[in-house]
């Protein structure tokens, strides 16, 4: 059987049409994109509705499991919730840079999150058990582009069409705990088990009789391109907190995630020449191997000012050290991540604003960094998410949820097989409602 990411990786040298001035932003061996891709979005741009994203401080719910186990503390009496999503990615996309931008677009509705939390009665201070069941990252996405490409060898001019679809996502399960140690300080940790998969999809043509080419010996080709991996690790997350009356710190560590990887992929190749000749060509590969990604950093404030509470967070990720194995040439795959990616911090801004005795309001701006270490775009460098949430207690044991998300930047994607790209604007919209009932 042979390698599939030496063959991948064939492609991408071969195919030398992309710009010099862009590769930096482009990975050299085939493998290190889909060793980065699962850990991608994990906590970036995925939480649970009531922590916006990592707002750790404004968390009182069960929740708290996903960024900071140690506030798990400010729950008082048992409770359980369940939310859904609805979300709708929104792409405009363009082959190169001079041709027609193409819309594309896809939603998908489904359970979001599932939690229960009980306060063990204690003599003194607090502790917390809680179980949740939540997606950690989710992968679904699209592109469309096309557009008439000069080619030198034979020379004239060729209509590229290319087609990615993305779905699926990484669930999370985590059984968590916390306490209170000391007055106002509080230790929490989650055991995380993760599972779940993803299915890459293109469609990628190149067509010479849409157009006069006069490159009668140039074919036209279909390339149908299938990924479906399958992902399970554990990781362990540590949380410490302390909390006044009117301030708020808290620190999470999680420890390194190796996920274990197991992918099916499908490569077929179509060929038509004018005169009618031409081949159809597939590989299949099935093959294991691990992807880690490191210790991760989460410390957070918060702080009241009247009716107020302001938070301010940060996620410190470290790409450059996501490391893989059980590859034959995993050392260029990590020599390849390193020199590619680099180290970025998220930063998150909050207000909590309650507008009655049983509603409350957050709103929620995150700058995160793109993990690529040259981006020669400026407009690639940050991506953006903008939410807000509303809550409100129906007599004292119902609590009803609804929250919004928008998450919005620019990023290109390459095309590896015609050595091509594509610079793509996107817009992800997600609306959850939950409700949360007090036991």
């Amino acid at each position: 059987m042979h390698n599939p990411h030496k063959i991948l990786l064939g492609l991408l040298i071969t195919c030398l049409l992309i710009p010099l001035h862009l590769s930096a932003q482009f990975f050299t061996h085939a493998m290190s994109s889909e060793a980065l891709r699962p850990f991608r979005d994990l906590n970036g741009f995925n939480s649970a509705i009531f922590s916006l994203n990592n707002n750790a401080l404004l968390s009182t719910d069960i929740s708290s499991s996903q960024t900071n186990p140690a506030f798990l503390s400010n729950i008082r009496s048992p409770k359980a919730c369940l939310s859904v999503r609805y979300l709708n990615n929104a792409q405009k996309s363009i082959l190169g840079t001079n041709y027609p931008e193409v819309q594309s677009n896809s939603s998908i509705l489904h359970s979001d999150y599932f939690g229960f939390a009980y306060p063990v009665p204690v003599y003194q201070g607090s502790l917390v058990f809680a179980l949740s069941y939540t997606p950690s990252a989710y992968y679904n996405s699209a592109l469309k582009s096309k557009g008439d490409l000069t080619i030198t060898n034979p020379a004239g001019e060729v209509y590229e069409e290319i087609s990615i679809k993305e779905s699926g996502a990484l669930n999370t399960l985590r059984l968590a705990g916390a306490v209170e140690f000391l007055p106002n300080f509080y230790f929490g940790t989650s055991l995380n088990f993760h599972g779940g998969n993803r299915h890459y999809q293109a469609v990628e043509t190149e067509n010479e009789d849409q157009l006069d080419t006069q490159t009668e010996d140039f074919p036209n080709i279909q390339y149908f391109e299938s990924i479906k991996p399958e992902y399970s690790g554990f990781n362990l997350d540590l949380g410490f907190s302390f909390q006044s009356a009117n301030l708020k710190f808290g620190c999470r560590l999680s420890t390194p995630l190796k996920l274990k990887i197991h992918e099916l992929s499908e490569f077929r190749e179509i060929r038509t020449f004018n005169d009618g000749s031409g081949s159809d060509t597939t590989e299949f590969y099935d093959f294991e191997y691990n992807s880690r990604y490191p210790l991760e950093i989460t410390p957070s404030f918060g702080v009241k000012l009247g009716n107020f509470t302001l938070g301010l967070d940060f996620i410190i990720h470290n790409w450059r050290d996501i490391q893989v194995d059980l590859l034959e040439d995993d050392q260029e795959v990590n020599r390849d991540l390193n020199w590619n990616l680099r180290r970025t911090t998220d930063i998150g801004l909050s207000v909590a604003v309650p507008l009655a005795k049983t509603i409350s309001t957050r709103f929620a701006y995150r700058l995160i960094p793109a993990p690529y270490d040259d981006i020669q775009n400026t407009a690639e460098e940050y991506h953006h998410l903008l939410g807000g949430s509303m809550e409100t207690i129906i007599k004292n044991s119902l609590i009803v949820g609804c929250s919004y998300q928008r998450i919005f930047g620019n990023q290109t994607i390459p095309h590896a097989y015609f050595g091509t790209y594509s610079t793509q604007s996107y817009a992800n919209n997600l609306l959850s409602l939950s409700l949360a009932v007090v036991l």
